[in-house]
């Protein structure tokens, strides 16, 4: 019977290719999400799997980029039994780079929206500056950028209350040599608000989160963004056994007012949380395309049946019951869930390949064998469920008024 089935579905070539281009779609959709969020989800992890402290801010801030509290929380930090290090850090978006804001304008989202790749990265590349107290960050165990060090130095105590910046390799591509066009290097300078700065080195931590990062001292910062001497951004903490992050945080959230305390398996677990909403409502999205596909099929099984009456009743009058009509017009569409999953796999297998050339910063895609049977799992339950209503009908046909129902 399944012969029988495919047999079936090539008599009528055009029909069978419109209804797998409809389901086909909607399942390339469901695996180019899941794809693009578990590609999120291993950047975040990777990230923070390198960070082994906790970042204490202002209880109200989404991140360190939008939080101000008062200088004395460092001193009730280092007062807390159980923290070694507190490093503060005044965090804020780049003033003008090199002439160019870091807020995105107009020609950059249409530019973005019309496919420009620039125009797409400098959407979300925005430099951001982070501001050291350099004395407070050299004995810190954990201090990511100095481990991705490529050329130059890092930050030390000469750099105090001078103009002297660390970028990433990815900022010297992004702001080239005005003269030369080539990227910057150790010793060139680079113009934050106006101000020159001399790069003395520069990282690549490889990671699209980080490397929009550019260190300085933390005076210089403040002085570069107009902000008191009485402010930071947030605090760096390190315990004496980062296995305890957790309970270091409860412990700072407790006995300090104000302030939010994130290790780096919350912070994680927090993402994959947002991560997770999104994803239903993506999802919901896409359940209506897949909707429409499911409708073409249905579609598509109402019109074969209804044009071989005449074979149905034929079939029953030679011994076929209802079940066998019935398993006949489900496995077409079952056949029908099936190619289009696939067509739908292969699409999106050559689809990630392709974005995964242009994409940057340690953000990489992925079609893992679970995605491809949730893809055709997913098409076989919806092709199935599809032809359900036109079984049906085929199935509970009397003989003769099939026959004579196909004969008009």
């Amino acid at each position: 019977m399944w012969n029988f089935a495919w047999r079936n579905l090539l008599t009528r070539p055009l029909r069978t290719a419109l209804a797998l281009v409809g389901l086909s779609i909607p399942i390339l959709g469901v695996l180019g999400l899941y794809s693009f969020s578990g590609g999120l989800r291993n950047l975040v992890g990777d990230t923070l799997s390198q960070i082994t402290g906790v970042v204490v801010l202002d209880e109200d801030a989404l991140s360190p980029v939008f939080s101000d509290m008062p200088t004395s929380i460092i001193g009730q930090l280092r007062a807390i039994p159980g923290i070694r290090a507190v490093a503060p850090e005044v965090w804020k978006l780049a003033p003008r780079v090199e002439g160019r804001g870091s807020l995105p304008n107009a020609k950059a989202i249409f530019g973005a929206i019309g496919g420009d790749k620039k125009s797409a990265q400098s959407l979300f590349d925005k430099p951001v500056i982070q501001g050291q107290d350099i004395a407070a960050h050299i004995p810190l165990k954990g201090h990511i950028f100095p481990k991705h060090m490529i050329s130059g130095r890092f930050l030390n105590l000469t750099d105090r209350g001078q103009n002297h910046i660390v970028i990433s390799r990815k900022t010297s591509r992004d702001f080239p040599d005005p003269a030369t066009g080539k990227p910057k290097a150790v010793g060139d300078t680079l113009s934050i608000g106006g101000k020159p700065f001399e790069v003395v080195g520069m990282y690549d931590t490889g990671s699209m989160l980080l490397d929009v990062v550019i260190l300085m001292d933390i005076d210089v910062a403040r002085g570069l963004l107009g902000l008191s001497k009485d402010v930071v951004s947030s605090c760096y903490v390190e315990g004496d056994d980062a296995a305890g992050n957790d309970a270091l945080s409860a412990k700072i959230k407790a006995d300090v007012g104000g302030v939010d305390a994130r290790g780096m398996s919350e912070i994680q677990n927090n993402f994959s949380g947002l991560m997770g909403q999104l994803e239903t409502i993506l999802l919901m999205m896409v359940a209506i395309a897949l909707l429409v596909g499911v409708v073409g099929i249905i579609n598509t099984m109402l019109m074969s049946t209804t044009e071989r009456f005449a074979e149905f009743g034929v079939l029953r009058t030679n011994g076929w019951s209802r079940g066998n009509v019935l398993g006949l017009v489900t496995r077409e569409s079952a056949y029908l869930g099936l190619l289009a999953g696939a067509i739908g796999c292969v699409l999106a297998v050559v689809a990630v390949g392709v974005a995964n050339q242009f994409l940057t910063g340690g953000l990489r895609l992925a079609i893992t064998p679970r995605l491809i049977a949730l893809g055709l799992g997913l098409s076989v339950a919806m092709g199935m469920l599809g032809g359900l209503l036109p079984a049906w009908r085929a199935s509970r046909m009397v003989p003769m008024d099939a026959i004579r129902l196909g004969a008009r």
